[in-house]
């Protein structure tokens, strides 16, 4: 999978996806204000290294389900929408919210529960 998949209107690979795409740290931070695009890049990331690597186990977790259908994965929907990246995705299941790859791959979004103390 290249960076050619992940591009703005004008086919280009945005700034976010280059630098978290190329990253080689163990620990990448992306800053930014509301709507600046960190999650979408994420994601695209996410998504190509579910692509590339077989049997890939990502989560992607957040304060609750209505917060993750609300950001994250309405971002992972649109991006599964991609010509290119359906074609690598085997199974989408909705209620479960897991993306299924080809190649073994799969990603679940799941809350991040609080925990007693």
């Amino acid at each position: 999978m290249t960076t050619r998949l992940m591009t703005n209107d004008q086919n280009e690979a945005t700034i976010l996806f280059k630098h978290n795409y190329v990253s080689t740290a163990h620990i990448v931070i992306n800053q930014g204000g509301t709507n600046s695009g960190k999650t979408y890049a994420i994601e695209q990331v996410l998504f190509c290294l579910a692509c590339q690597t077989a049997k890939q186990v990502i989560t992607v977790v957040g304060q609750d389900i209505p917060n993750l259908k609300a950001g994250a994965l309405r971002d992972a929907i649109t991006i599964y929408e991609s010509e290119v990246i359906r074609s690598a995705i085997r199974n989408y299941n909705k209620s479960d919210r897991i993306f299924e790859f080809y190649n073994g791959s799969g990603r679940n979004p799941v809350t991040l529960k609080r925990v007693a103390s």
